[in-house]
């Protein structure tokens, strides 16, 4: 949906009023805080407004950033701006666990008020200028319509889309398995819990950097695919291990593999598809990140019936058996061969 009203109105309107919502928010649960006023239910409306916010994400802000470079910069640029998401993923914690530590929720809250407020200037401060000019106004409908039509008529595409549902619901969930197992599995304090989930996140960082800084964009598609692979077979051998000098870096390497998919993820769907499709095209990737609740539910469904490396170890057979299957039924992800369409190699 967010696709196609990208596609109607002004982009650079739109990432303002990103920033207006989410600094509203944050001031607004922020003077609940500090009245002792807050509650619960305000909290999950403020996670729920974000949720929504955060979607536009990929229908807005990252087609603007493949529209202010050249075509063959594209891959690269998307791939950067990956590896910056996840260094801020790897610091924000640490960030707000101090903050919320030494001042109080409110303070998080408030910080996170400057931060959106920054935000502001410098999405006003943004010179764009949309390349693409639409000459048609179609319905909201026939919009979507299309999109979905688009999206079918290029194989690459709903692989690139499959391997998303397949990584969302069957790995990413894995994270929130580690701590615990950690702690009531591996014996560790909190101390070394803490270390054993950080490493996943140091992983990620070296990955992004890497893969940004090196990889051929041409090439992402092995890199998307290959480093799914390198998420979930960690994570199977994660679920196996009693060590924490065995678990340890094998968590390391999966938020490797994690960042060979994240940084990649936008970026072949942006490569994929022409100027003029790019917002539904990632409108569609972010439905398919959405399915990432099921995969949560699912693995804490199976920590309930067995126990937690148990969970990891289903969870990760079911998912290394479909990322199999999206190998090979799309084989162009596997050979790493350009997903440009024709007409933008010409």
């Amino acid at each position: 949906m967010f696709g196609v009203l990208a596609d109607r109105f002004d982009r650079k309107a739109i990432f303002i009023l990103i920033f207006v919502v989410l600094a509203t928010t944050a001031a607004s649960l922020g003077l609940l805080a500090s009245q002792d006023r807050i509650q619960v239910w305000h909290v999950g409306i403020g996670v729920f407004i974000n949720g929504v916010v955060w979607t536009t994400d990929f229908s807005v802000r990252r087609p603007m950033l493949a529209d202010s470079v050249a075509e063959s910069q594209v891959g690269r640029a998307v791939g950067l701006d990956g590896a910056l998401l996840i260094s801020a993923l790897a610091f924000g914690p640490v960030i707000g666990g101090a903050i919320l530590q030494f001042v109080g929720i409110q303070g998080v809250y408030f910080f996170a008020t400057t931060a959106y407020a920054l935000g502001v200037a410098l999405a006003i401060s943004v010179r764009y200028q949309r390349p693409v000019k639409v000459l048609h106004r179609h319905s909201f409908a026939s919009e979507f319509r299309s999109a979905i039509g688009y999206a079918r008529s290029r194989r690459v595409i709903i692989g690139i889309l499959m391997v998303t549902v397949i990584v969302d619901l069957w790995a990413t969930p894995v994270r929130s398995m580690i701590p615990v197992i950690g702690e009531d599995e591996l014996g560790l304090s909190p101390l070394l819990v803490g270390v054993l989930v950080s490493a996943q996140g140091a992983g990620s960082l070296l990955g992004a950097a890497t893969i940004a800084l090196r990889s051929d964009p041409r090439r992402y598609g092995r890199v998307y695919l290959y480093g799914s692979f390198l998420y979930l077979v960690p994570a199977l051998l994660f679920s196996l291990s009693d060590w924490f000098v065995v678990s340890l870096p094998l968590v390391f390497i999966g938020g490797f593999g994690l960042a060979a998919f994240s940084t990649t993820q936008s970026a072949l769907m942006l490569m994929a598809a022409p100027p003029e499709m790019r917002s539904r095209m990632l409108g569609l990737l972010a439905v398919g990140i959405g399915i990432g609740p099921l995969g949560i539910l699912n693995i804490g469904l199976m920590a309930h019936l067995f126990s937690a490396s148990d969970a990891v170890l289903i969870v990760s057979i079911e998912g290394l058996i479909a990322l199999v299957m999206a190998a090979l039924i799309w084989p162009t992800l596997r050979r790493g061969e350009d997903v440009s369409p024709t007409e933008l190699n010409r």
